[in-house]
């Protein structure tokens, strides 16, 4: 029997999976890092709803905080557009 948990695991399964696609194919490299936190977010929801709070903590403060600010501030000291092109 599928229960709750089952679906709920499946559901952020493949938004992450969407988000690694979207983050892979994105040439702004902004949109690339929302993306990418968006896929993180995904699997702490996933680390949740495997009760492992200990993991899930360590996950939240590394992936979606400090790898993200990290990124936008690397971003910023280079070009925003992948290729050096300016997509308007």
């Amino acid at each position: 029997m599928i229960t709750l948990i089952h679906l709920l695991l499946s559901f952020s399964s493949l938004l992450a999976i969407v988000f690694v696609y979207l983050a892979i194919t994105e040439k702004d490299l902004i949109k690339a890092i929302v993306f990418s936190a968006g896929q993180s977010i995904s699997y702490a929801i996933i680390l949740q709803l495997f009760a492992a709070p200990d993991v899930l903590l360590a996950y939240i403060a590394v992936s979606v905080g400090i790898y993200s600010a990290l990124l936008v501030y690397v971003v910023s000291k280079t070009e925003r557009f992948d290729g050096g092109e300016k997509n308007e």
